[in-house]
């Protein structure tokens, strides 16, 4: 314990004087158990991870966002829902107000007194 910042250093220069490919093939030559600790763009795009629908597609996001994490969350006899982006600020005002039993005039003078902003449309 006392010699482990002096090892750390010493294994940090070995090990960053090779990229990560050669390690690999060192170590599967010798089967020792390893693994890499992986950049978040490695991550997102991990075969394994895509397969095993831990990293899936992400609906309605657009831009460079298109994936996400799934949700750990199964229920037995229930089919999960596609991941899709959150909806915007008062994405969802005025159907969530008509649900309430407001009418389009109502809904106007909210708007109108500022009670509830216009939305935004996102970007495609």
């Amino acid at each position: 314990m006392a010699s482990m910042p002096q090892l750390s250093a010493i294994l940090d220069e070995v090990f960053g004087a090779q990229p990560m490919a050669h390690w690999y093939e060192v170590f599967n030559g010798v089967h020792v158990t390893f693994g890499a600790v992986r950049e978040p763009q490695e991550v997102i795009n991990d075969p394994q991870l895509r397969a095993n629908d831990i990293v899936v597609p992400l609906e309605g996001a657009g831009g460079k966002l298109t994936s996400t994490i799934s949700s750990p969350i199964q229920v037995h006899g229930v089919t999960k829902a596609p991941a899709r982006r959150a909806p915007a600020l008062g994405e969802h005002n005025e159907e969530v107000l008509k649900q309430l039993g407001f009418n389009a005039n109502d809904i106007d003078g909210l708007r109108a007194s500022g009670a509830t902003p216009k939305t935004k449309e996102r970007a495609a």
